[in-house]
């Protein structure tokens, strides 16, 4: 009986004791889920902050596969996260401060770093590699050379430019008044080439001061019709000797608000890179219409046509297809057609011929 009782008394120990560690497993079991959610978080947290560096990062192991790749680092070197884990080495080429990806062929400028990865006791564990892409930081950085060098040319151009100027004008004066006298002999012939040569000098000074000193239009009610038939009479001369033949169709009558002299310089500057893309003659065309709230001014010519790669470049400062061109032309006049709130485009096919279309405002 006593034996019984000692059994009894040791079950219910036993059954106590075996409550209690279920509790204190289901406490821990819970706790464990807990920090395990609590890991998971974190890890999501951290690869959700790798991710959105605009860094690329790296991670490679003791032995040096590549365990790790951040977003930032599969699209500079223009690879996939599944097929760069497990490699040994990134698909790149690093040459100065220039990284070249294999999968690509653009390179970029860069600033990189390594560094160890050690654990809570300080031991290695691998190591980092850490990518920073300064490609526009770089073109910032060649702008603003750019810029201050411009900023220090701008008031010397502006000074030699004025002193051109003067005498050029008197020079273009005087070859007209000499081509007037001498009108059927081959010495005025010599001298409307020089009119139109310092004409087309005059311009380019134009060119060179609007550059310098900004665009501000001073508005009054132009024709223009009557602005393109100077501008055609003011070149008849050159155009006829090369061979070039320009075709005024505008047959309704625009008179809007503009600046005269800047639009002028601006339909010149057109005409010219017309003229001097015929240099075996052809056709300059020129027309106008009403397009909603714009005049579209259209001229056409039947050159050599730009290549559809540099078209886009053209209006840049400096940018030039010509040996000898300085690069302003076609810029001032974008620049002068945007002050007036208008807009210029252009198509143009290789051995086709260009065609520029200038929206002015009527309003």
């Amino acid at each position: 009986m006593k034996h019984e009782e000692l059994l009894s008394e040791a079950i219910l120990k036993i059954n106590t004791a075996s409550e209690a560690l279920i509790k204190y497993y289901r406490v821990l079991e819970d706790r464990i889920s807990r920090l395990t959610e609590e890991v998971d978080q974190k890890k999501r947290l951290l690869s959700s902050i790798i991710d959105s560096i605009d860094i690329a990062v790296v991670f490679f192991d003791r032995d040096g596969v590549i365990k790790l790749i951040n977003r930032a680092g599969e699209n500079l070197f223009n690879v996939k996260a599944e097929d760069i884990i497990g490699q040994k080495k990134l698909p790149i080429k690093i040459k100065d401060d220039l990284i070249y990806p294999a999968n690509s062929t653009k390179p970029f400028y860069s600033i990189v770093s390594q560094s160890d990865v050690l654990d809570s006791e300080g031991d290695k564990i691998g190591y980092v590699f850490l990518c920073k892409d300064i490609t526009r930081i770089k073109e910032l950085e060649a702008e603003n050379e750019r810029n201050r060098r411009l900023t220090a040319m701008g008031s010397l151009v502006m000074k030699i430019a004025h002193e051109i100027r003067n005498p050029l004008g008197s020079i273009e004066l005087f070859a007209n008044m000499i081509s007037e006298d001498l009108k059927e002999s081959i010495h005025g012939d010599y001298a409307r080439r020089i009119s139109s040569s310092v004409r087309m000098l005059r311009n380019t000074l134009e060119n060179m001061l609007s550059f310098t000193r900004g665009i501000n239009p001073k508005k009054t009610s132009v024709c223009i019709n009557e602005l393109i038939e100077e501008i055609i009479k003011e070149f008849q001369e050159l155009f006829s000797r090369v061979g070039i033949e320009v075709c005024n169709r505008i047959k309704d009558r625009f008179v809007i608000y503009l600046d005269s002299s800047l639009i002028r310089q601006a339909l010149i500057n057109l005409i010219v890179n017309a003229y001097q893309a015929m240099p075996d003659g052809g056709t300059i065309t020129i027309d106008a219409h009403r397009d909603g709230e714009f005049i579209k001014l259209i001229i056409k010519d039947t050159g050599q046509g730009i290549d559809s790669e540099i078209v886009e470049k053209i209006f840049d400062p400096f940018f030039s297809t010509k040996d000898r061109g300085t690069g302003l032309g076609l810029s001032i006049t974008n620049s002068i057609i945007s002050a007036h709130g208008g807009r210029i485009e252009v198509k143009s096919k290789i051995g086709k011929g260009t065609e520029f279309a200038v929206y002015l405002p009527v309003r």
